[in-house]
């Protein structure tokens, strides 16, 4: 049986992906930025991909939607490469991130590439935020879960670059669906902390 402790999805390739990345975190850690400064880059720029998908410039919609997921990466490598990880640093980067996938969606539905049943893509990413922040706050890991943020926008880049609006309209869903499919997890596992601490 999967425990807490394990990491699975994409998760579970976190040491490769730092690995890969130590050089450049190394520098950009060097040049004084520290991981929560690279957060609120990644959030400045997943708002601007929004405004951009919503006024249809779409190249620059998806260079700014990409550095955004960049930044994202790269602030928790050089968390945990330099041993730097705190929680607010964990709750940031979660807000962070959350705010980034609302302003897309949000752009996408002004911009009239998905329909509103494609607000489920923020449903589940606010409800997964709000049970990891309750996770962090009681010190436990959330990296357990099945999906993850790669995942999700996976989906939603391909609806974004899907022409047909219901296509778009469902890869938002699916999107959304890992985030309470994920949720799910969380909440399966706090309730089981839960019943074991009672006396």
């Amino acid at each position: 049986m999967m425990m807490e402790g394990q990491q699975l999805g994409l998760y579970s390739m976190r040491a490769g992906k730092d690995t890969v990345l130590f050089r450049l975190a190394s520098f950009v850690y060097g040049s004084g930025l520290t991981p929560n400064m690279i957060t609120a880059l990644g959030l400045c720029c997943g708002v601007a991909s929004g405004f951009l998908f919503m006024s249809h410039a779409m190249p620059f919609a998806f260079v700014f939607g990409f550095l955004s997921v960049f930044c994202d990466v790269l602030d928790g490598t050089i968390a945990r490469k330099f041993h730097l990880e705190t929680r607010f640093g964990r709750v940031f980067d979660s807000v962070a991130d959350r705010a980034s996938e609302s302003a897309v969606v949000l752009g996408a539905f002004f911009g009239g590439i998905i329909q509103p049943l494609g607000f489920v893509a923020i449903v589940g990413s606010t409800l997964l935020f709000g049970l990891r922040t309750l996770s962090y706050v009681q010190g436990l890991n959330t990296d357990y879960v099945l999906f993850g943020r790669v995942e999700r926008l996976v989906f939603i880049m391909f609806g974004l670059m899907t022409p047909v609006v219901t296509v778009s309209t469902f890869c938002f869903v699916i999107a959304g669906g890992f985030g309470m499919v994920s949720s799910f997890q969380i909440g399966a596992s706090l309730l089981r902390r839960h019943i074991r601490q009672q006396p």
